[in-house]
């Protein structure tokens, strides 16, 4: 199976997809309809039906030109992060992850403080996964390529799109500067 959010690709937040291989059998997720083949109940939402798949065809018409630029735009912060903050580390390979993707461990730094001090300037990062927000757990991604559960933790995800800038890895990068020493304080 596979799942796909509507926002990371520019439609309407509440709208995705799954996509489910012959042969597996869902439980009905709501009785009452024969919607989504006998799946779920309920009316269906055309309109962000309609808005997921001209996103996915503007997503695939772009997607090169997207690539290199997000590809760049991440660079460009592991470059100034690793030239401006010598405690941090980046989690996994330079060159063998998403373009819109980076991860650094701040050697001891709680992550969940950088975050809420990130939050009230405006920069909405993350500590893990979407999906294990809210646990105290470490990122058992992090934890699977060696990092130790007081690693994970003071560890930041940033996820770059194609609405960032320069000026906006500038301003990230500054901010995590200036928060850094209040945390180590």
């Amino acid at each position: 199976m596979l799942s796909l959010s509507g926002h990371k690709l520019g439609a309407p937040k509440g709208v995705g997809a799954l996509y489910v291989k012959n042969g597996i059998n869902l439980e009905k997720l709501i009785d009452g309809g024969h919607q989504e083949r006998d799946r779920r109940a309920g009316t269906e939402n055309v309109a962000e039906i309609v808005a997921l798949g001209k996103a996915c065809e503007i997503a695939r018409e772009n997607l090169s030109e997207s690539q290199k630029y997000l590809k760049e735009l991440r660079d460009y912060f592991i470059t100034k992060v690793e030239e401006k903050i010598p405690i941090a580390k980046l989690n996994g390979s330079r060159t063998n992850r998403i373009p819109s993707n980076s991860n650094f461990c701040f050697s001891g730094i709680d992550g969940e403080a950088l975050l809420l001090n990130l939050d009230a300037k405006g920069i909405c990062a993350s500590a893990g996964s979407a999906c294990s927000s809210g646990s105290s757990n470490p990122s058992h991604v992090l934890t699977a390529i060696g990092l130790s559960p007081e690693e994970a933790h003071s560890s930041l995800r940033i996820t770059f799109g194609e609405e960032n800038t320069k000026e906006d890895v500038d301003y990230l990068v500054d901010s995590i500067v200036e928060i850094i020493p209040k945390l180590t304080s």
